[in-house]
C-alpha cells in the first residue's frame, strides 16, 4: 500500500472511531447497594440454548448514581431501582458505567419492547416486597428470553422453586395482552456487568397550543357576536 493510499485508511479509521464515540448514549455510574425487598431463589433452564442456571437470586437491584454524563431522558436522582435482563453475565457489585440505550435499538425486536411495556405499566406498581419482587424478575426474564406464549412452566424458558413467585409471574403474564404500554423503556449497557432495565413514563398527549388558541378565537367571536345582536 503506497503511501496516499495509507493516510486514506488512517483518515477512514479515524473517522469512524470518532463518528462511533459520538454516537455513543448518555453515560452513568452505578454502584450497586444490594437487593431492594430482597431476592427469592431457584433455578432456571433455557431450552433454546441448552443452558441451565441453578441458586439463581431474583428480585429489584438498588443503585446509588453518579457522574451522569450526556443529556439523559432519565432524571438520576442519587438512587435507582433495576432489573436484570442478562443471565449470561455476573452484576458487577462495585462501581460501574454504564450506557444508556434505548431499549429498541438493545433488543432490535418491537413485539419484545411492547411486552416490557405492557409489564411494566401492568404490573411494576405491585412490586412492594420479596415476593412480587421476584415475579416481576421471573416476568422479565420469561418475556427477554422466551420466544413464544409466556409461561414459566413450559415452553423454552422454565424456572422452578421461587416459592410463590413464579406462580404470581405466570398470573401477570397470563394478563399481559390486556394491558396498555404506558412507558418508554431504556437499558444499562455495560461490558463488565449484568445489563439492567430502567424506564420511564410516555409524555402525555396534549393539545397543540395552536389549535387550544384557535377554540378560545372562536369562542371569544362567537361571545361578541351575541352581544352584538342583543
Amino acid at each position: 500500500m503506497n503511501s496516499k493510499m495509507k493516510l486514506l485508511a488512517i483518515a477512514s479509521l479515524s473517522g469512524a472511531f470518532f463518528a462511533g464515540n459520538a454516537a455513543a448514549g448518555p453515560m452513568i455510574d452505578l454502584d450497586y447497594q444490594g437487593p431492594t425487598h430482597g431476592f427469592e431463589t431457584g433455578s432456571l433452564s433455557n431450552a433454546a440454548t441448552s443452558t441451565s442456571y441453578s441458586n439463581i437470586n431474583a428480585g429489584m437491584f438498588s443503585f446509588t448514581t453518579s457522574n451522569a454524563v450526556g443529556a439523559s431522558p432519565i432524571t438520576w436522582t442519587g438512587a435507582l431501582d433495576a432489573f436484570c435482563i442478562e443471565l449470561e453475565v455476573n452484576l458487577n457489585h462495585a462501581n460501574t458505567t454504564y450506557e444508556l440505550k434505548t431499549a429498541d435499538s438493545y433488543f432490535n425486536n418491537a413485539n419484545l419492547v411492547s411486552s416490557i411495556s405492557q409489564l411494566y405499566t401492568g404490573y411494576e406498581g405491585s412490586v412492594n416486597n420479596r415476593e412480587t419482587s421476584a415475579a416481576f424478575q421471573l416476568a422479565l426474564w420469561e418475556v427477554v428470553y422466551e420466544g413464544g406464549s409466556y409461561g414459566l412452566t413450559s415452553g423454552d424458558f422454565t424456572a422452578s422453586s421461587f416459592n410463590g413467585s413464579r406462580a404470581l409471574a405466570d398470573s401477570w403474564l397470563a394478563g399481559l395482552s390486556n394491558q396498555a404500554e404506558g412507558f418508554d423503556m431504556y437499558v444499562l449497557d455495560a461490558k463488565n456487568s449484568q445489563d439492567l432495565l430502567v424506564f420511564t413514563p410516555k409524555p402525555p398527549v396534549s393539545v397543540p397550543e395552536p389549535g387550544t388558541l384557535a377554540l378560545l378565537g372562536l369562542g371569544l367571536a362567537g361571545l361578541a357576536a351575541r352581544r352584538k345582536k342583543a
